[in-house]
């Protein structure tokens, strides 16, 4: 019988995919800051429509969460957001010559972001690309392009998306575009003092949660995307532990029933809390839960901001969760093999 292969064990010293690469960060920021005028110009050429769509899979869907919230606490800007194919299966009847659409791909050609900007902008409506580089298969059809040309992906997204967002809610006369706007003119100040606190916290959270296969992320309010996004696209689709992302205002209907001894729960504590958080936490750990609390490293953040430093202390917590796995998040099984 052959041998099999030796396995590659994962050290700090040989592993480190490359969104944790030295200044990716930094980069990126800057990166989007350096692109501000045309941002907010490109804003401000679209402000006039009266419904805006966003639209994107995977974490091009999550990232448009934030958006959504921000548009319905403090404006009334029809702001909404769509994974690719389930637009595909609406095609909004909204969708006219009113209309503007940003369409979210990293790669800048995924085929239902492709098809959905297509039918978009076949309606009447006004297209935006929010794609990694520039030069893109989405952005060489919409009728406003843009690249953040930056290495780093989440960032670079919802950074951008803020400009835009911003210059539309201030063109539009809500105050927030001038905070959303702020928040990542400053945004550096708040993120890099962190990196090296989340680093180090990190390495004790991933070896404590190394046998667990399992897990909830809890979230709501303007971090509901990224608790989405940390579930799906980075504990199963990176890490391959069976996650589950939960609602805090939803926590009471079925999560309540399977919070049993044993089970690992990860919690993600904003600017502004739900009332029942606190509640759920305190049950959670009084019924043998394994809990692990984010959000405490940042300076006083305020609540636009920490979709972004929870993402600092998540993204470090799943590093250390994949190395204490021996799980190399650069590697899948099926992703980018099999077509839908």
């Amino acid at each position: 019988m052959p041998m099999s292969e030796p396995i590659k064990y994962l050290t700090e010293e040989n592993y480190a995919p490359y969104w944790l690469q030295p200044d990716v960060t930094e980069k990126t920021i800057k990166s989007v800051q350096s692109k501000k005028d045309y941002l907010i110009d490109l804003g401000r050429k679209i402000s006039g429509h009266e419904r805006f769509y966003m639209v994107g899979s995977g974490g091009s869907y999550s990232v448009q969460f934030p958006l959504r919230y921000i548009a319905e606490k403090y404006t009334k800007i029809p702001v909404l957001n769509f994974s690719s194919l389930d637009f595909l299966e609406r095609k909004p009847i909204a969708v006219d010559e009113k209309a503007a659409g940003v369409f979210i791909s990293q790669s800048g050609k995924t085929a239902e972001v492709l098809e959905a900007m297509r039918w978009f902008k076949g309606q009447g409506g006004a297209t935006v690309g929010l794609t990694q580089k520039t030069e893109s298969l989405i952005n060489d059809e919409v009728d406003h392009p843009y690249g953040w040309d930056a290495p780093g992906v989440t960032f670079g997204k919802l950074a951008s998306m803020y400009y835009i967002f911003g210059s539309i809610c201030r063109e539009k006369g809500y105050v927030i575009g001038d905070e959303m706007i702020a928040t990542i003119d400053n945004l550096l100040d708040k993120l890099l003092p962190m990196i090296q606190l989340a680093k180090k916290r990190a390495k004790k959270q991933g070896l404590a949660m190394k046998e667990q296969t399992e897990m909830f992320v809890l979230g709501g309010g303007i971090n509901y995307g990224l608790t989405y996004q940390f579930a799906v696209c980075t504990l199963m689709e990176m890490c391959w532990v069976h996650a589950t992302h939960i609602n805090y205002s939803e926590f009471g209907h079925g999560s309540i029933e399977v919070f049993t001894p044993g089970s690992a729960a990860l919690f993600l504590r904003g600017a502004v809390e739900y009332p029942v958080s606190e509640k759920i936490l305190e049950w959670a750990k009084g019924n043998g839960v394994e809990c692990i609390e984010f959000g405490g490293l940042a300076n006083d953040p305020s609540n636009l901001e920490t979709p972004f430093t929870l993402f600092i202390e998540l993204e470090w917590f799943s590093y250390y969760l994949s190395l204490a796995k021996n799980r190399d998040m650069n590697a899948w099984r099926y992703y980018h093999l099999y077509k839908f």
